[in-house]
């Protein structure tokens, strides 16, 4: 899944370039279409994702007045969490990177919930293209 962000005013810092707080942000932005597969509500207070873990790695300044294209996709999928890698482009060169983990979680419970084999396929679509080969070469 592919998002593109126009640098805000208020994400610019002191020095003339983004600040490192917008990174989270475009990214979270990045991650909308696969909260809508754990979520019946369009306001998504019911979304059933929480964060668990994510890093970014800045690689590049990013600079004001041209846009950044953001890529999202699911790296893995385990019982119960997601491990999403994205990145980011401006004026074709990647200037950062970050993965994060989300829970499938049950707020009643408490608990991580599975995620079941009817949300794994809706996801397929966006599979890096590794792990979509590792499942269809995967012995069954």
């Amino acid at each position: 899944m592919t998002i593109t962000v126009f640098p805000r005013f208020s994400e610019v810092d002191v020095l003339g370039h983004v600040t490192n707080t917008a990174l989270p942000v475009w990214f979270e932005e990045g991650r909308q279409e696969i909260f809508r597969h754990f979520s019946q509500a369009a306001s998504m207070r019911d979304l059933t994702l929480i964060l668990r873990r994510y890093e970014i790695d800045f690689l590049q300044q990013i600079q004001p007045g041209h846009e950044v294209r953001i890529e999202t996709r699911i790296e893995a999928i385990g019982r119960s969490s997601l491990s999403i890698v994205q990145q980011a482009f401006q004026q074709q060169r990647q200037v950062a990177s970050g993965r994060c983990v989300m829970v499938h979680f049950d707020y009643a419970a408490n608990a991580s919930r599975a995620i079941d084999t009817a949300q794994r396929q809706a996801l397929a679509g966006l599979f890096t293209e590794e792990y979509a080969r590792s499942l269809a070469t995967a012995p069954t």
